[in-house]
């Protein structure tokens, strides 16, 4: 599944007449298998940029294409085959029609996870969007089973209430219920919130592993480090417009970008300039530990 926004606005009315644009202007694509992180001050409008990815929010101005694939059977043959579609979102379509195709492929899982939870046990809440789709109660079943082993919990949890659950096990059940509906993009608002380092490890360890198996992952975060290590394109929102979208080393490399907005200078990136500037080096920018720890190693041995 493709998303282009154009051109899209926002603007919030309170009951006093006073008009407040979260959002300005806003113009990018969302492309196949990409890893997006969308970065900025609080504030800046970024939560209210993707609830408009699924259609849970309407643009006040400007429009969003969504192109994605669905089956259908042949009537001569009965056999399946896959249809492309393409939907348009605008202020002017009140009613959108079949807007849950659209919610099927742009799953969105948000910072407080526990408001999406809302069944007596975990199974029934993983099992309630397939089954709405259409799915038989025994396959959804199964799907409840594969998709709470992927999340790194166990099947024993599915009879367990959601409310028992610690935040990241019950974010983790969030996703599993995203998951069930096998969407084309997944959409996290500050996935690692509240968790410890060794949840946040295997919450961004999993984002790999699906962007590795074909899913396109955003991630809203104010985690630079987070950002720099899995990101490849990020996207930086001030005032509730877009200033940079490009690479994510060469946008979060850029110390004095970062520090006259506020960010906070990835942990890796102010290692890296402290040491070019003490020794007077030109060691490259990397985006992980491991790559790191193996560039000063060959750095060493070239004496």
């Amino acid at each position: 599944m493709k998303i282009k926004l154009m051109n899209i606005s926002h603007t919030f009315e309170s009951n006093i007449n006073e008009k407040f644009d979260a959002i300005s202007n806003i113009n990018f694509d969302i492309n196949e298998h990409e890893f997006i992180g969308i970065i900025g001050p609080t504030g800046s409008g970024k939560t209210t940029l993707i609830e408009h990815l699924n259609g849970l929010l309407i643009p006040s101005k400007g429009e969003i294409q969504f192109e994605y694939f669905i089956e259908e059977v042949d009537k001569k043959t009965n056999k399946l085959f896959k249809k492309e579609k393409i939907k348009v979102i605008k202020k002017s379509w009140r009613k959108i029609k079949n807007i849950n195709e659209i919610r099927k492929l742009v799953g969105i899982v948000f910072q407080f996870a526990e408001y999406q939870l809302f069944e007596e046990t975990i199974e029934k809440d993983i099992i309630f969007g397939p089954i709405n789709m259409g799915i038989p109660r025994e396959k959804a079943k199964e799907i409840a089973k594969e998709m709470i082993v992927k999340v790194g919990l166990d099947e024993s949890f599915l009879q367990r209430s959601p409310f028992e659950l610690s935040g990241g096990q019950k974010r983790r059940v969030a996703i599993a219920g995203i998951l069930s509906m096998m969407p084309d993009i997944l959409v996290f608002d500050e996935p690692t919130a509240g968790l410890d380092p060794d949840g946040c490890k295997e919450m961004l360890k999993l984002f790999d592993l699906l962007n590795k198996e074909g899913k396109t992952i955003v991630i809203v975060t104010h985690n630079l480090d987070d950002v720099l290590e899995h990101a490849s394109r990020t996207i930086f929102i001030k005032e509730g417009k877009i200033i940079k979208d490009g690479n994510t080393l060469d946008i979060l490399s850029n110390e004095k970008f970062l520090l006259e907005n506020k960010m906070s200078v990835p942990k890796l990136i102010s290692l890296t300039n402290k040491l070019n500037q003490k020794y007077q080096t030109s060691i490259p920018y990397t985006k992980t530990i491991d790559e790191f720890v193996e560039l000063i190693n060959k750095i060493k041995e070239r004496g």
